[in-house]
């Protein structure tokens, strides 16, 4: 299968790929996965926030940038820990793979650092049967004795 691109988008694929550090990025070769999703991601409370994924493809692997906006909270417990935290905007890398057996599925891994606290993020990701729409499930693993919790959010393509 060949992808046409037209040049705008393949100079802005370029920029990314240089930006990421990723030199096996080809335009023929990307995938479902491959672009820029928008949305809104959902904490705890009913709290939420802007959420954008910027990804690149390349074959079953999936590299990118997610950026969240202000104004999702998560619940990290009561009594030793702070309870309610908010999440701060700002961007974190994602790696993942897409599912040998169903193109549509991702699991990705990121970690970030909060409070003096290394917090790993396990992610889901599935696309819908057009490609255009993305649920998505970020589970955050809070270190003892706080409790991790689980962002949800539906995104679109926007690129």
């Amino acid at each position: 299968m060949i992808i046409m691109l037209c040049p705008n988008r393949l100079i802005l694929i370029a920029v990314l790929c240089l930006i990421m550090n990723q030199g096996i990025c080809a335009a023929s070769s990307a995938g479902p996965f491959q672009g820029t999703f928008k949305g809104t991601a959902i904490g705890d409370q009913g709290s939420s926030a802007p959420l954008a994924l910027i990804l690149l493809q390349n074959g079953s692997i999936v590299t990118g940038t997610a950026i969240v906006g202000d104004g999702i909270e998560v619940d990290t417990g009561g009594f030793v820990c702070p309870g309610l935290v908010a999440v701060p905007s700002g961007t974190i890398g994602v790696n993942g793979i897409v599912s040998g057996q169903d193109p549509r599925h991702l699991e990705a891994k990121s970690s970030l650092s909060a409070s003096g606290l290394t917090i790993t993020a396990e992610v889901v990701a599935v696309l819908s049967a057009d490609y255009n729409t993305m649920n998505v499930q970020l589970k955050l693993n809070i270190p003892w004795p706080c409790h991790g919790t689980t962002i949800k959010g539906t995104l679109t393509r926007s690129e």
